[in-house]
């Protein structure tokens, strides 16, 4: 009974099944693991040269495979507990120990000809973070800056083996260049930042492709040592495998976002990898000039100078592009993209063709870098769809040109006083061109209280706009003086003045042609009064024609002013020479 009852126990919780991402990351560490086995370690040696290089190779193989074999439902239950967490944490331990040897071992030797490691080591120690699959939140920065501490030893190490000077400064700005893309990748997503993980995912990525392919070379395979310039460069592989589970669980998470979010994600990721091409173009160039300074002139170290600098500029126009507006900088960064790979292969052809001679930062700001940037730009639907959208109209600019009261932005809040102006406030004359626009209102009903001035057109104004005609009111009425009403402009419009108290009579004598040249001024209420205006706002001639039919309206002891102004609009003219104010009046008769 117990041997039959065996099949049917539960699975362990360790094997009951992976995610799709989790099995991705498992046949990539052991690709990896099994791609170090045949690649240089050090100055003499393969990984399959060395007997303890091979035994933790199968030994972490083995831990890795072992929850497979149990979801297959082979081995005994028994093996459960070789699938767990601490198990694989003990399988992977050796490989670590073993890669970290080597590198302890080669910043130990007095100088690079006795020591260096190769693409081995590090792809094998990649391999073996993707495997272990850390869950410890600081590991990232712990690697991150044991990677940094390496990078700035090697300045350290130059001038302690007596070095020439040019080799010290090379090394000194390859620290700088990796503090600055661990600060741009590393450090940025250890602090929250999604887009600095995934650039950190796809500059490892490309970097342990660059070793695959271009450090195994018979005759010049890649080897890089504390003592040398670029070791920092070829370890973010390693940089890369810790941050892994993290970045991929992450990244999971947030597939449930709207779609411009995943646009807006893409865009700062192709943003940051701009980022990375200024920083490696611009090594690239500096360590040329350094090289030409000190060896002489070279036609490959001129190149890679001139190249390098073209690079910045392009990836900085590129960058800029983007930041202001994805939509219309969109074809810009593609085709930025497009020209960082062309300067790029100058620089790689001028080492003598591509292979082995091409540096790993100039293969990474050649292909890698553009690559992702062009990616990010160009597959993911939620950009083409951004892309693809028409613009957010922009808000109108409140001026002489424009409506007045028109809000800046749609959640801009509006006063009362301002939701509907009427009379001079609904006619704005552009000075230049000679024409009105006329501001839209809607036909609201309810009002609490009055908040316009009534308007008395003359019988002339019926000819341009008879539908406009304002209806008579029957309260007391101040007997304006007769004047001639001044010709209008044609393209001239005055609007009609909604009064709430009109009832149905006076509609119904709205429709007269003839109206009296008189107007009932309510007493201006308390909120709508305007302090700011002065005489001298009033007098001057470059004062908007805006502002000039605010005055009117906010500040009537200036209209008198305003009736003298030069600049003032006929048709605020014709208003004010309707209103039958004595003062008004007066200046109006100056201006004949």
């Amino acid at each position: 009974m117990t041997d039959n009852a065996t099949p049917d126990a539960p699975a362990s919780p360790a094997v009951a099944g992976a995610a799709p991402r989790e099995i991705a990351r498992d046949v990539v560490a052991a690709l990896a693991l099994l791609v170090a086995l045949p690649m240089p370690w050090d100055l003499t040696h393969r990984g399959s040269d060395r007997i303890e290089v091979v035994l933790v190779t199968v030994l972490t193989l083995v831990v890795l495979a072992l929850p497979y074999v149990r979801r297959a439902g082979l081995g005994s239950p028994s093996w459960d507990a070789l699938t767990t967490p601490r198990a694989r944490l003990i399988g992977c331990a050796p490989y670590l120990l073993v890669t970290l040897v080597y590198l302890v071992l080669d910043a130990a030797r007095p100088g690079a000809a006795e020591g260096a490691v190769g693409a081995g080591v590090v792809l094998g120690l990649a391999g073996a973070a993707l495997a272990l699959a850390p869950t410890w939140e600081r590991t990232l920065l712990v690697v991150a800056g044991l990677v940094g501490l390496g990078a700035l030893a090697t300045p350290v190490a130059s001038l302690i083996d007596g070095d020439p000077w040019s080799a010290t400064v090379v090394g000194v700005l390859n620290a700088a260049l990796v503090l600055g893309v661990l600060w741009l990748t590393a450090v940025s997503y250890a602090r929250g930042d999604l887009v600095a993980g995934i650039v950190l995912l796809v500059v490892g990525a490309a970097v342990a492709i660059e070793l695959i392919l271009f450090a195994g070379g018979q005759e010049a395979p890649w080897f890089e040592s504390v003592h040398a310039q670029r070791l920092g460069l070829l370890l973010l592989p390693v940089v890369a495998a810790c941050a892994a589970r993290r970045v991929l669980d992450d990244v999971a998470a947030v597939a449930g976002d709207p779609q411009d979010v995943h646009a807006a994600r893409w865009v700062a990721v192709a943003v940051r990898c701009l980022d990375l091409v200024l920083l490696v173009a611009g090594f690239v160039a500096l360590v040329a000039l350094v090289r030409l300074v000190a060896g002489g002139v070279a036609v490959s170290l001129v190149l890679r100078l001139i190249c390098g600098v073209l690079m910045v500029a392009v990836a900085f126009m590129a960058r800029r592009a983007l930041v202001r507006d994805p939509r219309s900088g969109h074809t810009t960064a593609v085709g930025a993209a497009c020209a960082l790979v062309v300067l790029g292969l100058v620089i790689v052809v001028a080492r003598a063709g591509l292979g082995t001679q091409a540096n790993v930062e100039e293969l990474l700001v050649t292909f890698a870098l553009p690559a992702a940037t062009l990616a990010a730009l160009l597959v993911p639907a939620s950009v083409r769809e951004l892309v693809a959208s028409a613009p957010e109209p922009e808000p109108e600019d409140a001026g002489p040109g424009a409506p007045l009261g028109a809000a800046t932005s749609e959640d801009a809040p509006r006063s009362t006083s301002e939701e509907t102006p009427t009379g001079p406030m609904a006619v704005v004359q552009d000075r230049g061109q000679g024409w009105a626009q006329e501001q839209p209102q809607e036909q609201t009903q309810g009002w609490a209280q009055e908040r316009a001035y009534e308007q008395a057109r003359p019988a002339s104004w019926t000819a341009t706009a008879p539908q406009q005609t304002a209806p008579q009111q029957t309260a007391p009425q101040q007997t304006a003086p007769q004047r001639t009403p001044q010709p209008m402009d044609s393209t001239q419009q005055m609007e009609p003045v909604r009064d709430v108290s009109w009832g149905a009579a006076g509609a119904g004598a709205g429709g007269a042609a003839g109206v009296d040249s008189t107007q009932v001024l309510p007493p201006v209420p308390a909120e709508a009064a305007a302090p700011g205006w002065t005489a001298a706002h009033a007098l001057d001639p470059g004062t908007p024609l805006a502002d000039l039919a605010r005055i009117v309206q906010e500040a009537p002891h200036l209209r008198a002013h305003v009736a003298s102004n030069p600049s003032t609009y006929p048709a605020l003219l014709d208003w004010l020479g309707a209103l039958g104010d004595p003062a008004v009046d007066a200046a109006l008769r100056s201006r004949r």
